[in-house]
């Protein structure tokens, strides 16, 4: 679904047939590829090259990816809507209310989506390496900062690049001794996709955060956890879910490798704590 959202070098009748498709949900299951063809003015063919555009095998293919899709749409009927999760005119009250269910059901769904034995490999990963690198735009960097901080506290070096263009020099210089961790909910980004196609080239062991289903970006991974995927594209007032699920993540990632080395890092952190953080009563101007 968020392939035919993004509508990626699709012609106008591609358009229209995702468009199609998006606005009648379980409806396009029950139909044949010639009914489908029928409704949206198009031909089989057409279908079947839209078909293997967004990556797959054909129009019996589409199906099964389709109805998995909505059925994990499905399962989330009764709760916050991710994209409006407040209307206008909601009391404060009530989107306080909501943005606190939203956050609940998000993480809740997030828990669902691991793959704990997947999670132990990438945890195990990032242990053993001290030249880890993140790439990610817009919002994942926001998430990404947030980690590389916690990162820093317990003595791990991990390399983030905010300006445009310098991610694409990281990955050239990327190798097989480093780890890749990439952050993209879409999966669709072309600068990430195109990232993470070099990093395939240098051989860089690839970590991806991305929604559910058959994104680009998923293809070139080696470990993979999923974000929260009930959120679209662009129909939305802001990426509440996404970056909540984002974070959430990145969290359970820090935290397993802080557990890692428990007893030290607690002792390293609040000595630390005690002699640089300004806000310690020691620290104070007011004690001078």
């Amino acid at each position: 679904m968020t392939q035919l959202e993004f509508e990626l070098d699709f012609t106008q009748t591609e358009k229209e047939i995702s468009h199609y498709i998006l606005n009648h949900g379980d409806e396009v299951l029950s139909m044949s590829i010639k009914e489908l063809a029928k409704k949206t003015y198009a031909s089989p063919a057409t279908i079947i090259r839209l078909c293997r555009k967004i990556g797959l095998e054909g129009y019996n293919d589409f199906k099964i990816k389709y109805s998995a899709e909505l059925q994990y749409d499905l399962h989330h009927n009764d709760c916050i809507d991710v994209n409006f999760p407040f209307e206008k005119d909601d009391s404060k009250e009530m989107i306080c209310h909501k943005l606190s269910t939203l956050s609940k059901e998000v993480i809740a769904d997030t828990v669902k989506l691991i793959d704990f034995d997947e999670l132990d490999k990438i945890v195990n990963l990032l242990y053993q390496s001290d030249k880890i690198d993140i790439y990610g735009s817009g919002n994942s960097l926001l998430a990404a900062m947030s980690f590389q901080h916690k990162m820093m506290r317990i003595q791990r070096d991990v390399n983030l690049k905010i300006l445009h263009g310098e991610q694409i020099f990281l990955s050239y210089n990327s190798n097989e001794q480093r780890i890749a961790l990439v952050i993209s909910y879409s999966g669709e980004t072309n600068e990430i996709v195109h990232i993470a196609q070099i990093l395939k080239e240098k051989k860089t062991p690839i970590i991806v955060l991305t929604s559910v289903g058959n994104n680009r970006l998923s293809h070139y991974a080696d470990y993979i956890l999923n974000i929260g995927s009930r959120e679209k594209i662009f129909t939305k007032i802001a990426p509440f879910s996404s970056q909540i699920s984002i974070e959430y993540l990145l969290n359970i990632i820090f935290s397993c490798l802080f557990q890692k080395d428990y007893d030290e890092n607690v002792k390293n952190k609040i000595s630390y704590d005690k002699k640089n953080d300004s806000r310690h009563p020691l620290l104070s101007p007011v004690s001078d």
